[in-house]
């Protein structure tokens, strides 16, 4: 049965067009969810945007109207509450309604203490290191981009996956051709323009340069030009935030991690703040890296907070690195998968030369000789032919035995000396 289109009853053009204003970079997704809030408080309202605006408009006492309309935004938000949402997301619909009156007519009054001050997500699984490095190591190409860059990074998913090529390829290509393992950069945030202190890691160079070329091909193929997105999808479009939450469900379930609660792409960005804080940084600068809010009182404040993040990244990555060892010599991973096809084909050559010898001793000696030599060896030896069930023993068999004899020789000699 097909899903029914949801339809907003309350909205129109001028909620459209402040959403493209004030969010001029978000996805379908972002819009969806932000044209749905907006219609719920304008139905609580019994009114729409325009009427919402017009009301503002007619009234005498502006401060009157912005306090009388702050403790409407304090009963959507308990009626929220009551119909079984969570504080966060009361707490989204309520902004949302707050920014719109805000842009639009005035801002709101809300007295303090009456909407709940955003609670920690319960119930979801902490990564650990060695989780996530399993992860990387069963990833395909583009599963092993995706975690190296979140885990460089620290981005929300929204500006994860609207990250641009031309930028990123740039910072990949200075840290490949430069061989400078940690490359800094400041990155303003999409949605909120906050600004972050990022850096290249040597596992986000190496694993974006294989996924580059990869979709570069496959892209090819189908006779698509290279996309302006990191994470492309199949047209000319990025991943959205389902489809990387389940790229990372399905690295969980390939590492066989076992799962203490609900796994999404924002316990990456966990994961990287905490390892962050725990690696040294102050509360500034774990904000800072991954892009998280400052109160602008305390960024005047912190003139140097981009150079300290610069000098104190690599210590971090020793907490951050996904490949179990550090990449000082900036080993591509290329090289060493190179190496190790190579070990493959050399083991392959000397199986099969072994195996060429054992058949010319096999057709140079007759087998009646080989087994008359085997009956010898053991019987001076005193090895026991039941133990090979009544079998001719091999002659693998036989050296084996023997050197487990002269063993228990030696060890009888040992203790008649003693």
């Amino acid at each position: 049965m097909k899903r029914q289109k949801k339809v907003w009853s309350k909205i129109g053009e001028i909620t459209t067009q402040w959403i493209k204003e004030c969010y001029p970079t978000s996805n379908a997704q972002s819009i969806w969810k932000y044209k749905d809030r907006l219609n719920s408080w304008f139905e609580f309202l019994k009114m729409t945007d325009a009427e919402f605006i017009e009301d503002f408009k007619r009234s005498v006492d502006k401060y009157q109207w912005a306090r009388d309309t702050g403790t409407k935004i304090v009963a959507f938000y308990n009626s929220m509450i009551q119909g079984g949402y969570s504080v966060n997301t009361g707490r989204n619909y309520a902004s949302s309604a707050r920014a719109f009156s805000r842009d639009m007519c005035t801002p709101l009054m809300v007295r303090r203490g009456k909407i709940a001050k955003a609670e920690s997500s319960s119930g979801e699984h902490e990564f650990s290191r060695i989780e996530l490095a399993k992860m990387f190591y069963v990833g395909d190409v583009r599963g092993k981009a995706v975690l190296a860059t979140a885990v460089a990074l620290g981005f929300s998913i929204e500006d994860f996956s609207e990250l641009k090529r031309d930028f990123i390829e740039s910072l990949v290509t200075k840290s490949l051709t430069e061989k400078i393992d940690f490359v800094g950069f400041s990155y303003k945030r999409g949605k909120t323009n906050v600004e972050s202190r990022s850096h290249t890691t040597p596992e986000m160079a190496n694993s974006l340069k294989s996924w580059f070329e990869y979709i570069d091909a496959k892209r090819a193929e189908k006779g698509l030009p290279k996309s302006e997105w990191v994470w492309c999808n199949g047209n000319h479009g990025h991943l959205n935030a389902q489809t990387l939450n389940d790229i990372i469900k399905d690295l969980v379930k390939k590492a066989n991690v076992a799962v203490t609660g609900s796994i999404r792409f924002h316990l990456l960005r966990k994961y990287v703040m905490s390892t962050v804080h725990t690696a040294g940084f102050s509360s500034w600068e774990t904000k800072r890296v991954c892009g998280k809010e400052i109160p602008t009182s305390d960024d005047t404040y912190l003139q140097q907070l981009n150079q300290d993040i610069d000098k104190k990244f690599p210590q971090a990555y020793e907490e951050l690195r996904l490949t179990g060892f550090a990449n000082h010599n900036h080993t591509n991973i290329e090289q060493l998968q190179t190496k190790i096809q190579q070990l493959e084909v050399n083991m392959e050559n000397m199986a099969i030369e072994n195996q060429t010898l054992r058949r010319v001793i096999e057709y140079a000696i007759p087998k009646d000789k080989v087994q008359t030599v085997i009956h010898q060896l053991a019987k001076e030896y005193g090895i026991a032919f039941a133990t090979y069930k009544g079998k001719t023993p091999t002659l693998q068999e036989v050296i084996t035995e023997l050197i487990d004899v002269q063993k228990l020789q030696a060890q009888e000699d040992k203790e008649e000396q003693t």
